[in-house]
C-alpha cells in the first residue's frame, strides 16, 4: 500500500507539473506576441486628455447634427468594430466614436468604474471636442449608461439610438465572469482559444488589414483593470439605473436583433415599456445578432436619417 501511494503521488505530482509547465508556456507565448504585435498596431483618430490619461476617440463627417457611438462590454477596438456603420452615417452626419478606459487604444485605468465616473468621463471627453448637442448611439450595455448620461445632461442629448441595447429591467445583466475572463487574458489562454474559434472576437465586416487590428488590439486589451472593473461593477451599476427614464420629449429609436428577440419573450415587451411614457419613440427588429451593426448598417444608417428627420 505504502509503494502504492508513492506511485500515485508521484504521478499526481508530475500531472501538477505538467500542468504547470503547459501554463508557463502560454504565458510566455502570449508576452512575447503582445510585445511584436504592440509594434504593429496602427493608431487611427485623435487623443483626449481625461483624468490625465489618454482616452481615443474618432471623429469623421462634416454634417450640421453630431451622433457620438458608444461601445458593448469588452468591445475589443470600438472605432474597428463601428466602421461598418459609421461609414454609412458619415456620408449625412458628424460621427464621433469615443473608446472609454480599457477600450480600443484608450490607456487603461484603475480608476472605479463606476457609471458616475464613466458618465463624467464621456461627458469631460466631449466637452473638450467643443460637442455641446449630439445623439448618443449606444450598443449593448451602452444603453443602460446612457441613462445615466441623458439624466445627468438633458440640455445636451437630442436623441437616444439603442444598438440591441440593454436596459437596467434586463435579467441576469449583471452576471460578468470576470474572474475566470481575468484569468484567460493573463494566462495567454484566451490568445489560443482566439486561434481555434476567430468568432470569439466577433470581428467586424471590414478588410483583412483591419480585422488584424482588431485582433491584436482585443488581445491587448482582454484582462485590463479597466474592463475588469466594469464587469465587476456592472450589478451596481444596472441597481442604481432602475428608477432612471427619459425625458418624455426625447426622441428614442431601438434597433433589437431578431436572436435576441426570438429565444427571450421579455426582450422586446421590456424595451416597448421602456417607452411608453416617450412622445417620440420607434422600433425595429432587423433579422440579424446582437452585432447588428456589423450586418444591416445600411438600412440603420437609413432609418437613423428619416427617424431624426421627423423629431428635428
Amino acid at each position: 500500500m505504502k509503494k502504492l501511494g508513492i506511485i500515485l503521488g508521484s504521478i499526481i505530482l508530475g500531472l501538477v507539473l505538467l500542468v504547470l509547465l503547459f501554463f508557463i508556456s502560454l504565458k510566455v507565448i502570449s508576452t512575447s506576441a503582445l510585445k511584436k504585435e504592440q509594434k504593429e498596431i496602427v493608431p487611427y483618430g485623435q487623443e483626449v486628455k481625461v483624468d490625465g490619461k489618454s482616452m481615443r476617440v474618432q471623429i469623421l463627417g462634416q454634417g450640421d447634427r453630431t451622433l457620438v457611438l458608444l461601445p458593448g462590454y469588452l468591445t475589443g477596438s470600438p472605432v474597428i468594430d463601428f466602421k461598418p456603420l459609421t461609414d454609412e452615417l458619415l456620408k449625412e452626419f458628424k460621427v464621433v466614436v469615443v473608446e472609454p478606459f480599457g477600450y480600443g487604444l484608450s490607456e487603461d485605468t484603475a480608476k472605479e468604474r463606476t457609471i458616475e465616473n464613466l458618465t463624467e468621463e464621456l461627458h469631460d471627453a466631449l466637452s473638450q471636442l467643443g460637442m455641446t448637442h449630439y445623439s448618443l448611439i449606444g450598443h449593448s450595455i451602452s444603453g443602460v449608461y446612457s441613462l445615466d448620461y441623458i439624466t445627468k445632461y438633458p440640455d445636451e442629448v437630442e436623441s437616444f439610438i439603442g444598438i440591441d441595447s440593454s436596459l437596467p429591467s434586463q435579467e441576469g445583466a449583471g452576471d460578468n465572469p470576470t474572474g475566470t475572463l481575468r484569468f484567460l487574458g493573463k494566462s495567454g489562454l484566451y490568445r489560443q482559444l482566439v486561434k481555434a474559434s476567430p468568432e470569439m472576437l466577433s470581428l467586424p465586416p471590414v478588410e483583412d488589414k483591419l480585422a488584424e487590428q482588431f485582433t491584436y488590439i482585443s488581445l491587448k486589451n482582454m484582462g485590463n483593470k479597466a474592463t475588469m472593473a466594469e464587469g465587476e461593477e456592472m450589478t451596481e451599476t444596472f441597481e442604481k439605473t432602475k428608477k432612471l427614464s427619459y425625458p418624455k420629449d426625447l426622441p428614442v429609436l431601438y434597433f433589437l436583433a431578431s436572436e435576441s428577440v426570438e429565444p427571450d419573450d421579455k426582450w422586446l415587451p421590456i424595451h416597448e415599456d421602456m417607452l411608453k411614457d416617450s412622445m417620440y419613440t420607434d422600433i425595429k427588429i432587423y433579422e440579424g445578432s446582437h452585432y447588428l451593426h456589423h450586418t444591416k448598417s445600411e438600412e440603420m444608417a437609413k432609418d437613423i436619417s428619416e427617424f431624426l428627420k421627423k423629431t428635428k
